[in-house]
């Protein structure tokens, strides 16, 4: 599994081969009330790799 981070609103995925970070741009894959949940996809040593970020809401989704 790919780790991932934020730092400052821009979103970073690290290499599960060689161990890089790379800043990526994910898009949203749905979320629930508590939690947004976030995906970018990013290639690196050939590789084609999947980011994943969870995040907490700063307002509650009650629809």
């Amino acid at each position: 599994m790919t780790t991932s981070r934020v730092e400052d609103g821009r979103y970073f995925a690290k290499c599960a081969t060689c161990g890089a970070w790379q800043e990526v741009q994910p898009h949203n894959r749905g979320s629930e009330t508590y939690f947004a949940h976030w995906e970018a996809v990013f290639s690196c040593c050939g590789l084609e790799q999947t980011a994943v970020f969870i995040l907490e809401k700063d307002e509650l989704d009650f629809h």
